[in-house]
């Protein structure tokens, strides 16, 4: 299987004369199978976009081959750096580890097993130049996810509504200027994290972009780490959290 991009047909990559430094954190537990594929198709992508970019790696406790991978990536590519976090920190940790770490003007995240296109980074670069908006989530039209995560979707985003007041619109990648992620304080250590994230970004005033954007699915979704019982506690604990610091 070769590592490079998939053909042009996948997804086309836009132009942009916009050309910020970027940093794209791929959080990792145990993505063997796919991290190397995930890391040189970003590559390969932001060589194409801007001058000065890095990709922060966070290997979040694999216990897999994962750890390995990520070291021969980064002494193969100089843009490439890996943390070892030694233990499952949770996927907020994860991204909360990566963009402290980001020293780039924005930031966004590409997931080690693939499911968010790195071709769709530059759309979200053109939309900051277009807009100039602090930040700029996604949307995914048709969503191609099983009646059961549509479910708990819609059930995460009713969750968050009801007890906070507020759900920005967030349902893949979004991108975020570093000078505004370095004002706010997010503590959430569950997939709450990056809505959190916008939530303080949005009570500091911060102008926000959305754009349609493409997903794909890992092929056995049995093996995501989010669809599970202790998950939904987790991030149901960090909405709980959020609501008494903001109250």
């Amino acid at each position: 299987m070769s590592d490079r991009a998939p053909p042009a047909g996948d997804t086309k990559v836009a132009e942009t004369r916009f050309r910020p430094s970027t940093s794209v954190v791929v959080p990792a537990l145990n993505e063997q199978k796919t991290l190397r594929k995930t890391v040189i198709w970003t590559h390969d992508v932001l060589a194409s976009q801007t001058d000065d970019h890095e990709i922060i790696i966070v290997d979040d406790g694999s216990t897999d081959n994962t750890g390995a991978i990520a070291d021969a990536l980064s002494a193969e590519l100089p843009s490439v750096s890996v943390i070892h976090t030694g233990r499952p920190s949770g996927y907020g940790g994860v991204l909360n580890t990566g963009f402290r770490r980001a020293t780039k003007d924005v930031i966004t995240i590409i997931t080690a097993d693939g499911e968010f296109l790195p071709t769709d980074i530059p759309k979200f670069l053109a939309e900051m130049q277009r807009t100039g908006a602090d930040v700029v989530t996604s949307t995914v039209p048709n969503r191609p996810y099983p009646f059961y995560r549509k479910v708990l979707s819609w059930g995460w985003r009713r969750c968050i509504k009801t007890m906070i007041g507020e759900c920005p619109t967030l349902e893949g990648l979004f991108l975020i200027r570093r000078t505004l992620f370095s004002e706010l304080n997010v503590t959430s250590t569950s997939g709450m994290w990056a809505m959190e994230l916008l939530i303080l970004a949005r009570r500091k005033g911060a102008t926000f972009a959305v754009i349609p954007t493409s997903l794909r699915p890992r092929e056995d979704l049995r093996e995501s780490k989010v669809a599970n019982l202790a998950t939904i506690i987790k991030v149901f604990r960090d909405i709980l959290d959020l609501r008494r610091r903001l109250s």
